[in-house]
């Protein structure tokens, strides 16, 4: 196939996905009125914490040290990440789990005000324990949690950039 042929197709392709409705996954963007957001409720070190910084980031965004300076109020009442055993081997050892990220959480706008009320998200994955790979059960127990955790930042961000949207609108 000639070089100039590869060339076309790939300008025809390039044209007609952004004219089928196709955009890429995964990016969000914040409006510029709301783009300075406090956590409120858990620590700035805490895992989710930081991978909620991070998406916000992503969006435009950042968290704030300060409530004063902020656009909104992301409160977390509280964090749970539980597990339980839903079979058991023939030895009475545990073999299937479900595990469990829970998060309760409010947005309210700069004045105090619930944009979003206090609702909970929860994540639930199963995994199954191989008792013959038990040095490997808490790293891949681990690697489930943390894609569990990083699934709840993406959620309340959602939910945050709704919620201010529609805050937004209902002011105008």
């Amino acid at each position: 196939m000639p070089k100039v042929f590869k060339g076309g197709v790939l300008w025809v392709v390039m044209l007609v996905l952004p004219a089928c409705g196709f955009h890429t996954r995964g990016t969000l963007a914040l409006p510029a009125e709301m783009q300075k957001v406090y956590l409120a409720g858990i620590a700035p070190n805490d895992p989710f914490a930081q991978d909620f910084s991070q998406l916000l980031t992503q969006a435009g965004g950042s968290l704030t040290q300060d409530p004063k300076q902020a656009n909104s109020t992301l409160r977390i009442f509280s964090i749970a990440q539980p597990r339980r055993a839903i079979t058991l081997s023939q030895a009475g050892r545990a073999t299937e789990y479900d595990l469990f990220f829970r998060i309760v959480m409010q947005v309210s706008d700069a004045k105090g005000e619930a944009v979003l009320p206090q609702q909970e998200i929860e994540i639930k994955r199963d995994y199954y324990n191989d008792q013959r790979l038990i040095i490997a059960q808490g790293e891949e127990e681990a690697l489930i949690r943390a894609e569990m955790r990083r699934e709840a930042a993406q959620a309340v961000l959602r939910r945050l950039i709704y919620a201010l949207k529609n805050a937004d609108r209902a002011a105008r």
